[in-house]
């Protein structure tokens, strides 16, 4: 091998080294673009995201009135009527809720006794009101619970177990 014939290959050898240092990387149009898409996707996803949080807050409201009429049917069982006042239902403490405020009933009767979830902060938790009703008719008990249509809207049972719910309600079985 000659001597020229090195000095040509070491000349390759040098400038394939120094251009293949200068294509490593992005640019910054190829970064633009990857930070462009990333925005667009969480600006679709995020409304979902949030719906699906206050989804997940409003099964609080859900639980709490479901055992809130178990309690109810377990009071009308022994006294032969419902009870007025949560504090008679209470098993370990009070019916605790972080995103609703839930109150006395307001009917309690030997036949008929509805509760409420209102949301505390129905526009920033992004939270409906619930409401539910216990019939007690000839020794059954039946069950009402309605959804508000939307955040912010109050909702309330009928006061028969044919009724509708309050501002178009959605009943839930």
């Amino acid at each position: 091998m000659s001597y020229t014939k090195i000095k040509i290959d070491l000349r390759s050898l040098k400038y394939f080294l120094c251009n293949r240092d200068r294509d490593r990387g992005f640019t910054l149009i190829e970064l633009l673009v990857v930070i462009i898409i990333i925005g667009i996707l969480v600006a679709v996803s995020l409304p979902n995201f949030i719906t699906q949080i206050g989804k997940s807050r409003e099964t609080e409201a859900k639980n709490n009135l479901g055992a809130i009429a178990r309690s109810q049917q377990a009071y009308h069982f022994e006294k032969q009527t419902f009870a007025n006042d949560l504090s008679y239902l209470t098993i370990n403490g009070s019916f605790a809720s972080k995103y609703y405020d839930l109150p006395n009933p307001s009917i309690a009767n030997s036949a008929i006794v509805k509760h409420q979830a209102t949301a505390l902060n129905p526009n920033s938790d992004r939270v409906r009101n619930y409401a539910i009703g216990v019939y007690h008719n000839a020794g059954l008990f039946n069950t009402f619970f309605c959804q508000s249509l939307d955040v912010g809207v109050t909702v309330d049972v009928p006061d028969t177990t044919s009724g509708v719910c309050t501002n178009n309600g959605i009943r839930l079985e």
